[in-house]
């Protein structure tokens, strides 16, 4: 979820397009939105999820009366790269959490490690022990934080439904200004909680798969991106998907969640996009692996499938981005395929490398 250096598209994952002016690196660096003003969406409340008795969703309200009453409760606002509106209006006592601060393009976009991820929490005033809350404009890149957060081990951590917009819509108190976080030094944990929910590199995946043969892999990419039409991105050449995806038709672009989101960026009741997967063999019952281009949308989806039951459910952080590298190196051991793989005249399977990144 990475865009390019300076022309940063925000990431509005729970819009079809970019409407917000933040900055956002989810799949989202792509760079093929241009940011647009912020709307203000009015709540379609006949499709609200009901996120009273989820384990990693709150709404407004309820995030509301938890930093009343919980003054040791920290929240955090989110986005990839710092973000200048933050000032002028934020979730009372938030902070600014860049996504930089646990991955970067150095290293291919992948969630950094243990140590530098538990470091950027501590420095929050965050520990294993420490209720925290996490919004942003985008909810892309809040999603992206809890997930490394219930990585790390963080016991009570929620993103806040539809974010700033739900906050904005519920007409809750906004605060002004920039606040400095009061750093902590024992996160209480020495190694991840949650180590098997993190799949790598795409090396480490290939191997993992291998253990695994019946797995599912999930592609969370949008359905041009599936079948190989783009990349979705502007620092990614080539088009295709890791060999042996099914389609799980979460995204519209390569920068939202589309078929999981409300209008008004809450998440969706998610009947549909469960009997959807369903009939594409994505059930409770099997191990399944999502993915994306560098792991952002895959992120709401893992959160959506562990609420609604899935016990073995894990991300591919290095998605796409990873296995093309890998396959341009090995295309034997990385193979690529293109096209619906339900339309058998069209579909291949690629184990010579195409192009050269």
């Amino acid at each position: 979820m990475k865009i390019k250096k300076l022309t940063l598209s925000f990431v509005l994952l729970f819009t079809v397009g970019c409407l917000s002016t933040t900055n956002v690196q989810a799949d989202c660096k792509s760079g093929n939105n241009a940011a647009k003003p912020a709307k203000t969406i009015a709540p379609d409340k006949s499709r609200l999820v009901k996120t009273k008795h989820s384990h990693f969703y709150i709404d407004a309200k309820a995030a509301n009366q938890e930093i009343k009453q919980h003054p040791q409760t920290v929240v955090l606002e989110t986005s990839y790269g710092k973000k200048t509106s933050y000032a002028k209006g934020h979730l009372p006592r938030a902070v600014q959490f860049d996504t930089l601060e646990i991955e970067t393009e150095q290293n291919h976009w992948n969630i950094l490690s243990f140590k530098q991820c538990r470091d950027a929490f501590l420095k929050k005033g965050i520990t294993k022990n420490t209720p925290v809350l996490v919004y942003s404009e985008d909810a892309l890149s809040s999603a992206r934080v809890e997930f490394v957060g219930y990585w790390l081990g963080i016991k009570n951590i929620k993103i806040v439904d539809g974010g700033l917009n739900a906050w904005k819509n519920n007409k809750l108190p906004l605060q002004k200004g920039t606040l400095k976080p009061v750093a902590k030094s024992n996160f209480g944990r020495q190694t991840p909680a949650h180590p098997e929910d993190l799949i790598r590199t795409a090396n480490d995946f290939r191997q993992y798969r291998q253990k695994h043969p019946k797995l599912v892999l999930a592609s969370t990419r949008s359905w041009d991106e599936y079948v190989g039409n783009i990349s979705g991105y502007n620092y990614i050449k080539n088009t295709g998907e890791v060999n042996g995806a099914v389609y799980a038709r979460v995204s519209k672009t390569s920068s939202d969640v589309y078929y999981l989101m409300n209008k008004d960026w809450t998440m969706k009741n998610p009947q549909r996009i469960l009997q959807y997967w369903k009939s594409k063999g994505i059930t409770p019952n099997k191990e399944t692996v999502f993915y994306c281009g560098t792991g952002w949308r895959a992120c709401p989806a893992f959160f959506l499938a562990k609420d609604n039951g899935w016990k073995q459910v894990h991300i591919f952080d290095g998605g796409w981005y990873d296995w093309d590298k890998s396959h341009q190196k090995h295309p034997q051991e990385f193979p690529v395929q293109k096209g619906n793989p339900s339309d058998k005249k069209h579909f291949k399977i690629i184990k010579q490398p195409e192009a050269t990144n």
